[in-house]
């Protein structure tokens, strides 16, 4: 009989385990669906559209601009470039209103989003019974009505942890604007790429990845927090965690303004664009 009993228990012990897991992963990914669900709107829609339109039409003013100084220059014998590139910024600056509104896409939904589902899954994997005993837990404590000491703590936790979970959706609606707002500053980062000191490229990518970054660690430390809370793991990591949430790592907030990492990525990236600006200019002038 007791062989029997354990065999029962152990069976049900791990159904439930397995039901936790499988009801937190759908938690998980529907959360990872709600954050990726980026925000459409139709007055956005008509500002980028006009930036865009601006923007082209500035583009041109700002290349003739440049070729009559350059013409000027050349017969001052003043002129510092050639004229290459000048037509070079023209094509950057053109093939930026292109390619960064689906760059921003890609690295959104093509890249973090299948980071965020992986921390889901892995996330939910739970190690021992540890779906079973928080459920075990949960019922003993609300059979014997914890009071006292024992029940401020508790309800200080439940407290804190909403808190977190309020302020992880509120970095998400922060997220939704800055997204919006990286949309809209496509059309003048492009345009300043025909500049001669304002160019704001680097700028705008580092914001990109901060934002995209930001994001994805918030998740990671939510997930954590659900690992750490169903699988008996430390308290006091899960409540970490949570502050983090709340505010966000101090590394996040240097590490790609004052760091080398970023600034490395956007110089290849610039040099990778520089590269192909310069050789489809080349086979133009051969045509």
């Amino acid at each position: 009989m007791n062989w029997l009993e354990g065999k029962l228990k152990e069976m049900i012990e791990e159904t439930i385990n397995g039901w936790v897991e499988e009801f937190m992963n759908w938690i998980l990914t529907l959360v990872n669906e709600m954050v990726f669900n980026l925000p459409e709107n139709n007055f956005v829609n008509s500002v980028m559209t006009f930036f865009v339109w601006f923007a082209g039409i500035f583009a041109v003013v700002i290349a003739l601009y440049k070729i009559i100084e350059y013409i000027i220059n050349t017969q001052n014998g003043t002129q510092q470039y050639p004229l290459d590139e000048i037509l070079l910024r023209v094509v950057k600056s053109a093939a930026g209103m292109l390619v960064l509104p689906w760059a921003l896409k890609i690295i959104v939904l093509d890249i973090a989003l299948p980071i965020a589902n992986y921390f889901a899954s892995a996330g939910t994997d739970f190690q021992g019974n540890g779906g079973y005993a928080v459920i075990s837990a949960a019922l003993a404590g609300s059979r014997i009505a914890v009071s006292g000491f024992g029940g401020i703590i508790l309800t200080a936790l439940l407290l804190f942890f909403t808190v977190v979970f309020v302020m992880f959706l509120y970095s998400v609606c922060v997220f939704y604007a800055d997204y919006i707002v990286m949309q809209i500053l496509v059309a003048p980062v492009s345009l300043s790429m025909i500049a001669d000191d304002n160019n704001y490229f680097q700028v705008w990518w580092r914001g990109l990845l901060k934002i995209v970054v930001s994001l994805l660690m918030k998740l990671f430390l939510l997930t954590l927090i659900i690992n750490i809370l169903f699988s008996g793991g430390n308290i006091f990591l899960a409540i970490g965690a949570g502050a983090l949430i709340i505010k966000s790592p101090v590394v996040l907030e240097n590490m790609w303004y004052g760091g080398g990492g970023s600034r490395a990525m956007t110089r290849g990236a610039g040099a990778l664009g520089s590269m192909g600006s310069r050789l489809l200019i080349s086979r133009l002038m051969m045509k």
